[in-house]
């Protein structure tokens, strides 16, 4: 990922460059005054560089709070599940019980007649 930012990156950049260089009727404007020859070159560059650094800082700041947000989401989703389930057996064990009634008295035979044997 940090390999396809650089890259992008570098790509806009130069994108920018030859966009400056090759544009012949662009101006600058200072305070109401025209900047032209190498210092237009210069503070192009300076402003077009600064302005995607701080594109690049919201995107990272943006992929952060995007990123903690849906951590959280997700805490929240498995705690409502896990919530949702226990609800669930809470509500479900008395109905169940008629079925652990049998399973509970082989349960008491199996292991009574377990000690049985181990007593011989």
């Amino acid at each position: 990922m940090k390999k396809i930012l650089t890259f992008v990156f570098i790509v806009i950049l130069a994108c920018l460059l030859l966009d400056k260089i090759s544009g012949n009727n662009m101006t600058m404007e200072i305070n109401g005054n025209d900047v032209d020859g190498p210092l237009e070159f210069l503070f192009g560059m300076i402003f077009a560089g600064g302005g995607l650094l701080i594109a690049l800082l919201a995107v990272i700041c943006a992929a952060v709070m995007v990123g903690l947000v849906m951590a959280g989401v997700g805490v929240l989703m498995v705690a409502i599940v896990a919530g949702c389930i226990a609800l669930g057996l809470l509500f479900s064990a008395p109905f169940m019980l008629p079925l652990l009634i049998p399973v509970a008295i082989i349960w008491v035979l199996v292991s009574r007649n377990r000690k049985h044997s181990k007593s011989n």
